[in-house]
């Protein structure tokens, strides 16, 4: 029995040995922001010969969001190099969703320069070839990174499940209010019906730097992107307006549409999500 064990415990570690071990080359990152917000992204080293992939999380979520965190792990399986940061919204080291009911102090510029900020250290580290992934919102703050002069590194951007982002009220009538609560000094919670949460509450010119996104405000953002995007929806989004498809399409945006997938590629879906991903991606 003592000779038996010995030989199953000498096959289980030449086992352990052979098997790829991806876990061994993730790490989360810390860093500090010129704010002294210190902000943390999930990294996993690749392989040399392949581009570095930034794969951003959706509205209010983080980087373990189920949607990203099986696209984070198909991707570092498949040898790439992927970090996958995590907004801080305005918290330092922010760890966990936010809920609508919480008070919102970020803006799209800082999630922008946070966006930014990822970019640049992955070049610093020596990453010539840099991918963009996002998911829901998380497209639109990718965008907005595209419209302020992205770093040459950045070759390619794909946007899973890109919607517009509406406002229950009179989007042109919201924003001249808050404007007007902005010029008179007045920093009073707004709240309003925006993406999906039904009370979302902000100071007005917080508020105002995401009611510059509109479905018009993305389909120039991806006319004039000066990198080549992609889009990827499921075929059971319940979240895309109506002719949203024929809009991106009719700009010369690639979509590729999933057939039965939701807004978020659960249950089988999730493999043809990854799938997906991994073709649109060079070096395979």
């Amino acid at each position: 029995m003592n000779r038996l064990h010995s030989l199953l415990l000498a096959a289980l570690a030449c086992l352990l040995i052979s098997l790829p071990s991806f876990a061994n080359h993730s790490k989360v990152v810390e860093a500090k922001l010129p704010s002294g917000k210190i902000v943390s992204a999930d990294f996993h080293g690749g392989k040399s010969g392949l581009p570095a992939v930034l794969v951003l999380h959706g509205f209010l979520q983080t980087h373990a969001f189920p949607t990203i965190a099986s696209t984070k792990d198909a991707l570092a399986t498949a040898g790439y190099t992927v970090m996958a940061p995590t907004l801080s919204l305005g918290i330092s080291r922010r760890n966990r969703s936010l809920s609508c009911e919480a008070v919102h102090l970020h803006t799209l510029d800082e999630d922008t320069a946070e966006v930014a900020f990822w970019v640049r250290w992955l070049v610093q580290k020596g990453h010539t070839r840099i991918v963009l992934v996002g998911h829901s919102f998380g497209n639109l703050q990718l965008l907005s990174y595209l419209d302020r002069n992205p770093l040459p590194a950045v070759k390619q951007v794909l946007l899973i499940s890109l919607t517009g982002v509406e406002v229950e009220q009179d989007r042109a009538r919201l924003a001249q209010d808050l404007r007007n609560r902005v010029a008179r000094g007045d920093k009073a919670l707004a709240q309003i019906r925006f993406g999906h949460c039904k009370n979302y509450a902000s100071p007005p010119a917080a508020l105002l730097s995401y009611l510059a996104l509109s479905q018009r405000s993305i389909l120039d953002s991806l006319a004039k992107s000066v990198v080549p995007v992609e889009v990827i929806i499921g075929g059971k989004d319940d979240r895309l307006e109506a002719g949203w498809v024929e809009k991106l399409t009719s700009r010369g945006i690639a979509v590729s549409v999933i057939p039965g997938a939701s807004h978020f590629f659960d249950n089988q879906h999730e493999f043809d999500l990854q799938e997906a991903v991994l073709q649109a991606l060079p070096g395979r």
